[in-house]
């Protein structure tokens, strides 16, 4: 007999959808919209669109479009959903939710992640089907219906944002309207990236946790003031749902709201709440509206916090119960309470955790017993002084100072736990089969747990003449083994997630796509780090969204040498990233710039850069070698000359050759044809089975002359799509396929990846 019917019918309805989506890719949003299809980047059209929801960014305003009427390469095209950005300095046009606009501009396409590691905008919108981005040119209001009740909605909510940032100031202003109003566009990063790297970055987001605490808070109220449970559930289901609305209906707040909704119900009807009825329940709704989210950090973090206090809280709980009555007894015992929910958690999220963000912060199980209390004081002085501050404000100021109080708290805990040795465990992305294997192992250890323990009390309530519902605890030292295995999986998979990456055999070295710029990794044999350029002139922030997140899929949290080798921007500024991030991100032991000689001011000034923060700068002269003899391994500088006559820049870049074994590889920087002719007449150069092409392929890099002796069967060219420069250049391409050698783009390939054991070469695009 089915103990929970609608609970099992919830999960295999689950399952359906993540074969649907993972296996099959049978979902109608992973297919291309008629608009996608009918249209490629930059395409003009006109369309006519219901505002749904607004967002104003750092730079641009965001307006999200139902119901779309869409002209476009001669055809008319119905889009359920749009984004439509416009610059609202340049556009004055005031829209309102529920006005219907016209609107003419330029389609944009999305991106897929274009490294290893990257963030997927294209999958992110999918999940919101949306597919087509809109850079508008011309708004124009057709219809200034509104709906009252959001826009209202939103002018409260940017109300409390000012009142929050006028009493606690931007630094915490900003961060209670994360926590608070689930607006983040004004967040600190340096915070938002300590919080997240201590494992509490779930404070600054719209969690379950936010919404209970206010949805039951509300409830609680309406009952204590002797409201009966009909109209304080009705009441307080209404204005959770208008804050759900408020703040947008994100994943992790939607499932709160309808577990609310479904234990206020049980409240109503009288009946008992189940939890795992009302987790499967909330999961089935989400994934019924949008399969997708099977797919979602957000939506598995979120549902697996639950799950892991639900099914691993009372494993982890009997690893550290005690036995203890007296007072420091009890006190011990609500301690270990909380670390083995702490724990619980942790380990049920260990594999989204691994799989999004590649690292552990184990020390987030401490942090988490210290800042989870505080979290209702937090929202509760906010959300009163937000109240209080509409009709007094200065009143509503002096209670908004209790958050500024916590806030404080946060970082400085945040702090010293991030300076402690261990504070971070880098992993890089576990494969799907340690995922698989790890899963099993928990399943296996909870069935196994929660079989004796039911067997127990069955037992125990035959012995005393009570039933088998008898709550009874049970001990025993075999309870305790689930536990210690459980804790020691994860152990194992940790390390051998982190191995699998640290311990690859042969060489690895790949060409990221950074843009219009380069940024090559190289793993060595003996694991040795290295990174060649990083940098962009198309692409902001292309160490923090392009270059780190590769490098941590790939457990790779400590370069070991980077060269530079020349100090144009599309080359540097990603590094210079790198550097003056180092405490909370990638650190760099070794910075290698060009001989003095060639050193101009921007690479003399990511050189002060790299001393400031704690990087040793060394430089590297023709001829000179980082060498690996045990394994055959060697990095060696190729150019330029000392004395050679070459001004800093292109001409007098860093030439750099790797060999290992048989295989070798020329990285030629921005040399053309002058450093090239320099290069040829050095006598260092010889054949090269791989060649990244120099200046990203430019009509005067790659010469005849240069590519008879170094012989490449296969050139990688980074360059960005649509660059203006025109890049790759096509007599260069035609001299590299006339020789017979392959040539990949990350263009149109995206990170270009060689692996070699020293005789055969595997390129995975």
């Amino acid at each position: 007999m089915i103990k929970r019917p609608l609970c099992t019918a919830c999960i295999l309805f689950l399952v359906v959808q993540a074969v649907r989506v993972c296996i099959f890719q049978d979902a109608e949003d992973l297919k291309p919209s008629a608009l996608e299809s009918a249209v490629s980047e930059g395409t003009p059209l006109a369309l006519t669109g219901t505002v749904s929801r607004i967002e104003e960014k750092e730079k641009v305003t965001a307006v999200f479009l139902d119901d779309n009427a869409v002209s476009a390469s001669g055809q008319q095209i119905s889009e359920p959903k749009l984004l439509v950005y416009f610059n609202p300095d340049e556009i004055q046009t005031k829209v309102n939710i529920g006005n219907v606009i016209q609107v003419e501009g330029e389609t944009s396409l999305f991106d897929c992640a274009r490294n290893p590691g990257n963030f997927d905008q294209k999958a992110y919108y999918q999940r919101q089907g949306i597919h087509v981005l809109v850079w508008a040119e011309k708004v124009k209001i057709s219809s200034a219906d509104r709906d009252e009740v959001k826009v209202f909605l939103t002018h409260l909510r940017t109300r409390w944002k000012n009142l929050l940032t006028e009493y606690l100031g931007e630094y915490y202003g900003n961060t209670m309207s994360a926590i608070l109003l689930g607006d983040k566009s004004g967040l600190d990063e340096e915070m938002k990236k300590l919080y997240q790297k201590n494992g509490i970055g779930h404070l600054l987001a719209i969690s379950g946790l936010h919404m209970s605490f206010i949805g039951m808070g509300i409830y609680g109220i309406f009952r204590r003031i002797g409201v009966s449970f009909v109209p304080a559930g009705i009441l307080g289901g209404a204005i959770l749902s208008l804050y759900t609305m408020m703040i947008g209906a994100g994943v992790s707040s939607i499932r709160a709201l309808i577990m609310f909704l479904v234990r206020i119900g049980a409240d109503m009807t009288g009946r008992d709440y189940d939890l795992p009825t009302s987790l499967g329940l909330a999961a089935a709704v989400i994934c019924a509206w949008q399969p997708l989210y099977v797919t979602d950090a957000g939506f598995q973090l979120s549902f697996g916090a639950i799950l892991g206090i639900w099914l691993l809280g009372p494993v982890i709980g009997e690893l550290l119960k005690t036995a203890g009555k007296t007072l420091p007894g009890r006190l011990l015992n609500k301690l270990l309470e909380s670390m083995s929910t702490s724990i619980a958690v942790s380990l049920f999220l260990m594999g989204p955790l691994l799989y999004f963000y590649f690292e552990v912060p184990p020390y987030s199980i401490f942090l988490n017993i210290l800042v989870i209390p505080a979290m209702p004081l937090v929202m509760g002085a906010g959300l009163a002084g937000l109240a209080v501050g509409i009709v007094l404000p200065p009143a509503g100021g002096g209670l908004l100072q209790v958050c500024r109080g916590v806030l404080w708290m946060y970082d400085i805990v945040c702090t010293a736990a991030g300076s402690l040795p261990g504070s971070r465990i880098i992993t890089g992305k576990p494969g799907m089969l340690w995922l698989a294997v790890y899963y099993t192992a928990i399943a296996v250890l909870c069935v196994i747990f929660h079989g004796i323990t039911e067997k127990r009390r069955k037992e125990a309530a035959e012995k005393r003449g009570k039933t088998p519902g008898d709550r009874r605890k049970t001990g025993g030292g075999v309870l305790r083994i689930p536990g210690a295995v459980m804790i020691l999986s994860a152990t194992v998979m940790t390390g051998a997630c982190r191995a699998g990456y640290t311990c690859e055999s042969g060489i690895r070295v790949t060409v990221l796509d950074v843009g219009q710029g380069d940024g090559i990794y190289i793993r060595g044999p003996s694991g040795e780090n290295c990174f060649v350029d990083g940098g962009s002139s198309d692409v902001s922030l292309p160490g923090t969204y392009r270059i780190e997140p590769y490098l941590l899929s790939c457990a790779a949290d400590t370069l070991d040498y980077v060269f530079l080798t020349h100090g144009d921007e599309d080359h540097i500024n990603g590094i210079a990233e790198l550097l003056e991030g180092q405490e909370l991100g990638v650190r760099i032991r070794n910075l290698v710039l060009p001989p003095e000689e060639y050193l101009d001011e921007k690479l003399l000034a990511i050189g002060r850069t790299a001393i400031q923060n704690g990087t040793r700068v060394v430089s590297m002269t023709a001829g000179q070698s980082l060498e690996n003899k045990k394994e055959n391994f060697a990095v060696t500088c190729l150019g330029p000359e000392n004395g050679s006559g070459l001004e800093p820049g292109n001409g007098a870049s860093l030439v750099l050759g790797i060999r290992y074994k048989a295989f070798g590889m020329l990285l030629a920087g921005d040399c053309e044809l002058e450093g090239e002719r320099m290069l040829v007449e050095g006598g260092r150069l010889g054949e090269y089975p791989v060649l990244k092409a120099g200046h990203h392929g430019s009509k005067n890099s790659s010469s005849e002359q240069f590519l008879e002796i170094v012989r490449p069967v296969c050139a990688v060219v980074s360059a960005g799509r649509g660059n203006r420069y025109g890049h790759p250049h096509e007599e260069t391409v035609e001299r590299l396929l006339d020789i017979g050698c392959s040539v990949y783009t990350t263009q149109e390939n995206g990170a270009v990846s060689l692996r070699s054991d020293g005789e055969s070469i595997w390129i995975e695009k």
